[in-house]
């Protein structure tokens, strides 16, 4: 029992927020969960987007939106790279399922605006608040 309480004790104190995830620690996503934006000769410019790891939204997939279309399910600790058109995309993140996954609201989304060549990291996190959010990151 004291072992259940003291448990209970330190994810009362570590909160539902997120540990951040650095690129070259995150696992590839499967293929059967990237549905868009694969092709690496049809566009320009690429984006890689990273889950955090943490407790926080654990048992439910993180769905990445790139304007408007789903593009992937992420996991906890996972990535997936995206091929995108140059210039202003908006894209955005949010808990996918039913009970405690969708108590994060609604889809958070950013613009992000890519060059020719260019490339770029987005971080998918879990806020202390429980809040699922999407931001830029310059971990790589």
């Amino acid at each position: 029992m004291k072992v259940l309480i003291l448990a209970l004790t330190l994810i009362g104190l570590a909160g539902c927020s997120s540990t951040v995830t650095p690129p070259n620690q995150a696992k590839l996503a499967p293929s059967e969960r990237l549905f868009k934006f694969q092709d690496p000769t049809k566009e320009k410019a690429s984006l890689t987007i990273i889950r955090d790891r943490g407790f926080g939204g654990a048992g439910c997939f993180a769905s990445v939106y790139i304007d408007g279309e789903v593009a992937a399910k992420l996991d906890p600790g996972e990535k997936a790279t995206f091929y995108v058109k140059t210039g202003e995309s908006v894209v955005g993140a949010g808990l996918e399922g039913r009970g405690l996954c969708g108590a994060s609201g609604e889809r958070q989304e950013r613009y992000i605006s890519l060059r020719p060549e260019e490339h770029k990291y987005l971080r998918v996190f879990t806020s202390a608040d429980g809040d699922m959010d999407i931001r830029p990151t310059t971990l790589n």
